[in-house]
């Protein structure tokens, strides 16, 4: 998640100096002013700096020796990639010749942006977790499902072991014979059928059955 935006400008005396931020209480450790602007080395280029405390994505303007950093918050999930498009929206605006105000104006109108990006992003992560999570509510259902309709006496040993064969990617014989009460001879005989039949697949590398899709 965003939490604020700042420009960097370079000092010949001091190094790099915070000339502009976003919120005015946004709090900024001077060591790690320093560290972004010694890593842009003065070069057109974009940076994402990911620390224990620290979580940021900055771009160097080479024509105005300025470095826009937006701060994320430490140890989230934003992905500094996501906020890049904005980062070099704003450095366009930067290479005008913008009067203070109307620049301080632009950062906030970025900062903002930036927010709504987050939102969006995390609406669209909130949304497909919750998906998945159903998805696998209804796969287990449909195992437990499978599993009862498997561990039926009223079921056939073929329908059992398709059952089984259903639910699961590969199945060793032992693992089906342990699951099908019935001889030894007898599941051979009916797997022999089975894949005779092209209904199940036998991997002879694996050693496994499947059913064929």
């Amino acid at each position: 998640m965003p939490m604020g935006i700042f420009l960097i400008k370079w000092d010949e005396v001091i190094g790099g100096t915070i000339y502009m931020r976003h919120p005015e209480d946004l709090e900024i450790p001077d060591p790690i002013v320093q560290q972004i602007t010694i890593s842009h080395n003065f070069t057109e280029s974009h940076i994402i700096t990911e620390e224990k405390q620290w979580n940021s994505v900055s771009y160097y303007n080479e024509k105005k020796e300025m470095i826009i950093v937006l701060v994320l918050k430490p140890s989230s999930l934003d992905d500094g990639n996501d906020y890049l498009e904005l980062l070099e929206d704003f450095n366009k605006e930067i290479d005008k010749e913008l009067k203070e105000e109307t620049l301080r104006s632009h950062l906030e109108t970025m900062f903002r942006s930036s927010l709504e990006a987050f939102q969006t992003t995390d609406a669209v992560i909130t949304k497909l977790s919750n998906e998945v999570a159903l998805l696998r509510t209804k796969e287990y259902d449909i195992e437990e499902r499978f599993k009862k309709i498997q561990n039926s006496n009223h079921l056939p040993v073929k329908s059992k072991i398709m059952f089984l064969l259903a639910v699961n990617d590969g199945l060793s014989f032992e693992v089906i014979k342990n699951s099908v009460n019935t001889s030894t001879k007898w599941l051979k005989s009916v797997l022999e059928t089975l894949v005779k039949n092209k209904i199940v697949g036998y991997n002879s590398n694996q050693d496994v059955y499947f059913i064929n899709i």
